[in-house]
């Protein structure tokens, strides 16, 4: 079995959703995702967390502001999408 099937096989509907949200451009902030989807931010960082584990996607910090934490789908989220 492929690692990005392995991947797929592990990913919930939510988080999903999550990846298909983040697909649309290639950068967003937590806060963003979560007025995106309609979560709390808790809810938004919980999920990010998890597929950032996973390899799907990939926190930083924003220069401009420390406090806020931007979101990017990897390639393999970009897989994992299509």
């Amino acid at each position: 079995m492929t690692t990005l099937r392995r991947i797929s096989s592990s990913i919930t509907p939510r988080q999903l959703e999550v990846l298909g949200f983040l697909a649309r451009r290639e950068q967003w902030s937590v806060g963003e995702v979560a007025s995106g989807l309609g979560v709390s931010s808790a809810a938004a960082t919980k999920a990010v967390a998890r597929l950032e584990r996973k390899g799907l996607v990939s926190r930083t910090i924003d220069v401009m502001d420390r406090r806020c934490v931007n979101v990017r789908l990897t390639r393999a989220g970009s897989d994992a999408v299509r």
